[in-house]
C-alpha cells in the first residue's frame, strides 16, 4: 500500500492495482487459517482436510474427526448418516461445543475417543491409519479421511508492510476512525481506542463514522456530518 497527497494505491498478491482517494480497512481479527494437525501434514489433500464443504464427498468412508469444539461436533453429526463410520478423537474428556450438540453426539453412533491426541498419520497415496496417544497408552485407527477441526488462527501479516501502526493485533484509530495514515481509516474488531467495545453493533457504528469522515477526501464538496437518518429526503 502506498499513500500520497491525492490518494492510496493498493496492489494485490496477484498483481492487480487499485487506486482510490481513501481506504477503509475492516479486516476483523485478520485472515483466518486452520490450526494445523501436529502430525500428518504431508497428507493434506490426500485424506487430511480442515473443512467439509461437501459432506457427501465423505459418504461411505471411515472418518476420524479430531477436535472438541463446535466445528468438530457439528461435522461428526452431519457425517454420521453418510459415512461408513465416524470416530471423534479429542484431547480432553469434556467438549467445548454447545451442550445440546454434545448430548446429540453422545447419543449417536459416533465413536468417542477421549482423552487422545494424534501422534502419527500413515498411508500411501492417501491416509490409511492414525495413531492416537492417551494417558493409558496408544491405539491405531484405520480411516479413509481425517477432519482436523482444531480451530483457526488469525493472521495480520498482510498489514505489516503497509506502514500502518499496529498495537499487538489491532490498529489504533482516532475519534474519526483514522489510522496513522491520513487517507486510511479502519473499523470493526481490527481497531483499538480507549473504551473500545468489541460488539458487532459497535463495529457498524465505527464503519459509519469512518465513511462520514473519509467522504470529504473522496468528494470535497461533501460535509463530514451529513445530517440525521430520520431527515426527509
Amino acid at each position: 500500500m502506498e499513500e500520497d497527497a491525492d490518494g492510496v494505491t493498493v496492489r494485490t498478491d496477484r498483481g492487480a492495482e487499485v487506486r482510490a482517494r481513501a481506504m477503509l480497512i475492516t479486516g476483523g481479527m485478520g485472515g483466518f487459517r486452520p490450526r494445523p494437525l501436529p502430525a500428518g501434514g504431508e497428507f493434506e489433500g490426500r485424506g487430511l482436510r480442515y473443512t467439509v464443504p461437501r459432506p457427501a464427498d465423505l459418504a461411505g468412508k471411515h472418518v476420524l474427526v479430531v477436535g472438541g469444539g463446535d466445528s468438530a461436533v457439528d461435522w461428526a453429526l452431519v457425517l454420521e448418516p453418510l459415512a461408513a463410520s465416524v470416530t471423534v478423537a479429542h484431547r480432553r474428556d469434556a467438549f467445548r461445543a454447545h451442550e445440546h450438540s454434545v448430548a446429540q453426539l453422545r447419543a449417536s453412533s459416533v465413536r468417542l475417543l477421549t482423552p487422545f491426541e494424534v501422534s502419527a498419520v500413515r498411508g500411501g497415496d492417501t491416509v490409511a491409519e492414525v495413531d492416537l496417544l492417551g494417558p493409558a497408552g496408544g491405539l491405531t485407527v484405520a480411516v479413509d479421511e481425517v477432519v482436523a477441526a482444531l480451530g483457526f488462527q488469525a493472521d495480520l501479516k498482510a498489514l505489516a508492510g503497509w506502514g500502518i501502526e499496529l498495537t499487538g493485533r489491532h490498529i489504533p484509530v482516532d475519534r474519526s476512525m483514522r489510522t496513522n495514515r491520513a487517507r486510511v481509516f479502519a473499523a470493526g474488531d481490527i481497531t483499538d481506542f480507549p473504551g473500545k467495545v468489541r460488539l458487532i453493533s459497535v463495529g457498524f457504528g465505527e464503519a459509519a463514522l469512518a465513511v462520514n469522515n473519509l467522504a470529504p477526501l473522496v468528494r470535497p464538496d461533501l460535509a463530514v456530518v451529513p445530517g440525521h437518518s430520520s431527515d426527509s429526503a
